[in-house]
């Protein structure tokens, strides 16, 4: 087993794989399973990053809040607007995140687990 270059994009892989797990270029005859494989394996991925995406948006959201509380100071003083940017940001990324973490989910079982 010698490891090789994809000609696709151009990272190590064994010289052995039919498919290169990276981008998913055929070097050879691949099975119906193989494929189907290959492409669950990119949709869990898929869905593990944009899982960790949606956790950094509600981070954003969460130091929104935490800016908002320490510039009122028990509500008495005007807040600056970056609370409510920040605010803004972080809703509409997870927002967007979600949809299309709905969409990843339900091509995977469209895929069958």
């Amino acid at each position: 087993m010698a490891i090789i270059s994809c000609p696709d994009c151009k990272k190590s892989i064994s010289s052995h794989t039919a498919l290169c797990p990276y981008c998913g270029f055929q070097r050879g005859e691949v099975s119906e399973e193989q494929f189907k494989e290959f492409q669950r394996r990119k949709l869990r991925d898929r869905i593990y990053h944009l899982k960790m995406t949606s956790y950094a948006a509600l981070a954003l959201l969460l130091a929104a809040f935490g800016w908002f509380l320490m510039a009122t100071s028990n509500f008495q003083n005007v807040p600056p607007k970056g609370p409510y940017v920040l605010f803004m940001i972080g809703s509409v990324g997870y927002l967007i995140v979600r949809i299309y973490l709905y969409k990843s989910k339900t091509a995977l079982r469209k895929l069958g687990l």
